[in-house]
């Protein structure tokens, strides 16, 4: 493939592939595709011959979207968002936490998907929408059946789901313009506060909900800020912060326990019923 001529001498590197500065980012994969974001205003690609397209597109979906509103200053934080009846909630949690698998449970109980693994904050704190495909595990699929979903790409293990968007007659306000207020964030961990530790069944079963307060649910919100590194090296670690007051200060911030153990049907049914539960009591 042709490489894209970026002069990476005032970049800094940050990791194997990626170099960046405040308003350029490049990342090279090799056999795969140069990235290249500048200015958050465009997105330059150079494919290799034999790459996935699949593969291509998906990284352009999540990791330079991303970039692209991380250069424009907006708060990214990583995690799922879907929404009912006009609010939404935010699912974060780290890599293989369960926040798609969740988030799938979640579907089939008339929730509707926002924006896969990316939560994007326009300039009045509301989140906006992304791309419109779930990506789930095939036991997941088979387990919720989802039929519809189909195989992502050879070098990613998941499966590509779109749910149903709701139909044009039914589109309030927010859904019209593409952008939700945010009701609650819930971050999926798999410790629970030790005080609340009787409140599970028998420690196998999913059941703690306990809500961050005043300062304390700022180290969640930090914790599942999207690619912290990158943001650090662009200079934003105190445009985050400054976001977060401004936008999340008097957003509910939960913990949910999801449990040690591999997510079961009941264990997924237990965790959105904490979130449908604490949803509707707020809205």
């Amino acid at each position: 493939m042709d490489k894209l001529d970026v002069d990476t001498a005032f970049l800094s590197q940050v990791g194997a592939y990626c170099w960046l500065n405040s308003s350029s980012f490049l990342l090279s994969i090799p056999r795969l595709a140069d990235f290249y974001v500048r200015d958050g205003q465009s997105i330059e690609v150079a494919v290799a011959d034999d790459a996935d397209m699949a593969l291509v597109i998906t990284y352009i979906q999540g990791y330079m979207i991303a970039v692209v509103m991380q250069q424009r200053g907006q708060l990214v934080l990583h995690g799922t968002v879907l929404q009912k009846n006009g609010s939404a909630i935010v699912v974060c949690g780290n890599s293989g936490s369960g926040k798609s698998t969740l988030a799938a449970t979640l579907l089939t109980q008339g929730w509707q998907l926002v924006s896969d693994d990316l939560c994007v904050f326009d300039t009045n704190g509301k989140v906006l929408q992304g791309c419109n495909d779930l990506k789930v595990w095939p036991d997941v699929a088979e387990v919720l059946q989802l039929s519809e979903a189909k195989p992502l790409a050879a070098q990613i293990g998941k499966l590509q789901y779109l749910p149903e968007g709701p139909s044009m007659g039914n589109e309030d306000a927010n859904e019209r313009l593409n952008a939700f207020p945010l009701a609650a964030v819930y971050c999926l961990s798999e410790e629970y506060d030790k005080e609340q530790s009787e409140a599970r069944a028998d420690g196998v079963l999913a059941g703690v909900l306990s809500e961050f307060k005043g300062m304390r649910k700022f180290a969640p919100l930090k914790a599942n800020r999207y690619r912290t590194q990158f943001s650090t090296a662009m200079g934003q670690d105190a445009l985050f912060m400054q976001q977060c007051s401004a936008f999340l200060a008097k957003t509910p911030v939960y913990g949910l326990d999801r449990g040690k153990a591999k997510l079961s049907l009941e264990n997924l049914h237990a965790l959105s019923r904490f979130i449908t539960d604490s949803f509707e009591a707020l809205v």
